[in-house]
């Protein structure tokens, strides 16, 4: 029975062993991800489908995300970003700190998109005059250092060091004083809704104690049943801070600022309205056109490359550059 088995498949390979070798040739490079990822024109999203304000103001026009269309460095689409218009080529090292993994760079931009979203309704709080308060500021590993000699992960959030509870990155670092070079330290952290004990091992840098984290406060705020933000798992980055600030502020006031135009743009907001700038905004602008946006909203340190990419493609939208919330108020009230 087994020697009859055996002769057929054995017989079947040697039939069919060119399309057996053509077969895994496709699986193996299909399956091989290189150090790069593949960018191209992104599109919009509506954030009405992520950012659920309760308020019975009404907006005719819509506020729109901008993204940019990613792909992973497996080998075909490497050699088709060399062929086809748009694809580019981008090395994973752009934005990698260090010798960290990819798993680091998605950690850290989940961070990103949670803490973005935390500015997001502080700012658009602050600037409408509408009460909020923060029930908790939660202390989150951003990057960590290649020579740092711990167990915490990028997106660990800190709970207390031998046993003294965290409440800010000043207190973070007031408690690290309390410890020599080379003192090996039990740092309880909260990974994946779960709270574990980490070791980290204390350096000297500059007459300071450190263990070799840079760390961010992301806050939980409650809105009084005002704002709930349901973002995908697969989404992330601090890019929608803007757009997110400006759709939760023109709800919380009467006035509609969107003049029934279709509103796209993108940029980082901090808790004081300011906006930074990001990357990517030649792929967001061209899939905002795309998509028959309007207007896109964009930062200072931006605008040069935006305005060079419409002039370039011959885009039929309208750029405005700002550098806070405010400004981008006050820009959109002017359009009317």
């Amino acid at each position: 029975m087994l020697n009859k088995i055996y002769e057929n498949i054995k017989n079947f390979i040697k039939d069919n062993y060119k399309i057996l070798i053509i077969f895994t040739f496709l699986i193996i490079i299909f399956n091989i991800e290189l150090d790069y990822e593949i960018y191209s024109s992104g599109g919009l999203i509506n954030i009405e489908d992520r950012i659920l304000v309760n308020s019975s103001y009404k907006q005719e026009g819509s506020y729109n995300l901008t993204y940019v269309s990613g792909k992973k460095g497996i080998i075909p689409f490497v050699l088709l970003s060399f062929v086809i218009p748009g694809w580019d080529l981008v090395s994973l090292d752009e934005s990698r700190v260090e010798n960290e993994s990819f798993d680091d760079i998605v950690k850290r931009n989940q961070v990103y998109l949670k803490e973005g979203n935390s500015y997001s309704i502080i700012s658009a709080f602050n600037e409408a005059n509408v009460k909020y308060e923060i029930e908790e500021k939660n202390i989150v590993v951003l990057y960590i250092l290649e020579n740092a000699k711990t167990e915490i992960k990028v997106g660990d959030e800190i709970l207390s060091i031998e046993g003294k509870s965290v409440t800010s990155t000043d207190n973070f670092l007031e408690i690290l004083k309390n410890y020599k070079e080379n003192d090996v330290i039990e740092i309880e952290v909260k990974r994946d809704n779960k709270k574990i004990i980490t070791k980290s091992i204390v350096d000297v840098i500059d007459g300071e104690n450190k263990i070799g984290l840079y760390l961010t406060t992301i806050y939980d705020i409650d809105t009084f049943g005002k704002v709930e933000i349901n973002y995908k798992n697969n989404e992330s980055g601090s890019s929608g801070g803007l757009m997110n600030a400006l759709y939760i502020y023109d709800y919380l006031v009467k006035e509609d600022l969107t003049s029934s135009l279709k509103i796209s743009g993108t940029g980082t907001i901090d808790e004081n309205g300011n906006v930074g700038e990001i990357s990517g905004v030649k792929y967001k602008i061209l899939g905002a056109d795309k998509k028959s946006a309007d207007i896109f909203l964009v930062p200072y340190e931006n605008y040069e490359e935006a305005k060079e990419t419409k002039d370039k493609y011959d885009l039929d939208i309208k750029i405005i550059k700002v550098r806070t919330l405010k400004e981008a108020i006050n820009k959109l009230k002017d359009i009317k």
